[in-house]
């Protein structure tokens, strides 16, 4: 007999089988993405191989590709390009971010479908707009909307991640995935009996900047202490100050620095009548926490004292500076 049939195949010593065929999808970003910063009134713009984040944005560009293969063997390739532009809302629970696979290169490797999915953790919902299944090729464009579940009084730090899935019909399925900055979502900015502004998103790894350039006597003061070379607070130095939002402590470190500094007679007759003291005392670094020849005080108008105030408590809501937070003072 020359065979049999088994399970509907033909089956003998004189019908040998080929070696069988492994058709796989390899796919995978291209190199390491590097995150920067830039200046918070900057526009962000984006660069491939890089994440740049400013407060409330984030732009991120890279390369990628998908392999096909042959037992192993790499026989085709799609080269693209990922682009993605978040824009955070620093005081509402809703945002959105624009998503975009550029025109594909496409070396023997036609037939290949793509589908992306997004996700942010507990407490906050995705919902992905993308032509999933669509062939690479042509450019693709999509949407991410978000929405934040944070509680009251409550902040949740977390990332957005991205799996992209690849397949074409006899091959097995490539994918990989990576992520966005890490952003903080919160509804911490209170006062004593309300909230002092709605809950909203940041990106805790870009650090914001007060400016106190047109305060005459405050920059003088803070002028004065940074004479030495890079100081705390200062731009470019690597030395952030952090807010401390505690009102009890602040007063303690106001009077460490303040108590028992008074006005000379010309200060009281120019009306500079108001100690300021740099740190200010409304950070971690305020207070006696710096030797002596790293702090200052100079007295200066009510006006100016009050301006100051203003001007921080105003940027803390607008950055989202929470107590601890990183932030520099510009002059």
């Amino acid at each position: 007999m020359a065979g049999f049939v088994l399970a509907g195949t033909l089956v003998g010593a004189a019908s040998a089988q080929p070696a069988p065929v492994n058709n796989d999808l390899n796919a995978a970003q291209v190199g390491s993405v590097r995150t920067v910063q830039v200046n918070s009134a900057a526009a962000v713009s984006c660069t491939i191989g890089q994440l740049t984040i400013t407060r409330t944005s984030m732009c991120l560009d890279m390369n990628a590709y998908v392999d096909v293969l042959n037992n192993g063997r790499p026989v085709g390739r799609a080269s693209f390009e990922i682009k993605h532009s978040m824009t955070l809302q620093a005081g509402k629970r809703n945002w959105k971010e624009s998503l975009t696979v550029g025109k594909a290169t496409l070396v023997n490797a036609s037939g290949i479908h793509m589908t992306v999915a997004v996700g942010a953790g507990k407490g906050i919902t995705t919902k992905v707009d993308f032509p999933q299944g669509s062939t690479l090729g042509p450019v693709r464009k999509g949407a991410v909307a978000y929405k934040t579940n944070v509680g009251k009084k409550k902040q949740q730090l977390t990332k957005s991640s991205y799996r992209f899935t690849f397949t074409k019909a006899g091959y097995s399925v490539g994918s990989f995935k990576y992520y966005s900055a890490k952003y903080r979502c919160d509804d911490k900015l209170w006062g004593p009996k309300k909230r002092l502004k709605a809950p909203g998103c940041v990106f805790t790894g870009a650090t914001p900047t007060i400016g106190m350039g047109d305060l005459r006597y405050i920059a003088e003061n803070i002028r004065n202490v940074r004479k030495k070379g890079g100081h705390y607070g200062q731009p470019g130095y690597g030395k952030p100050l952090h807010a401390m939002n505690n009102a009890d402590q602040a007063r303690k470190n106001r009077n460490a620095v303040c108590g028992k500094a008074k006005p000379t007679a010309w200060e009281r007759r120019h009306g500079l009548i108001s100690c300021d003291e740099y740190p200010f005392a409304t950070t971690k670094e305020g207070g006696t926490k710096l030797p002596a020849s790293q702090r200052g005080i100079k007295f200066v108008p009510d006006k100016e004292q009050d301006t100051q105030g203003g001007r921080v408590s105003g940027f803390k809501k607008q950055y989202r500076v929470l107590d601890g937070d990183a932030f520099y003072v510009a002059i």
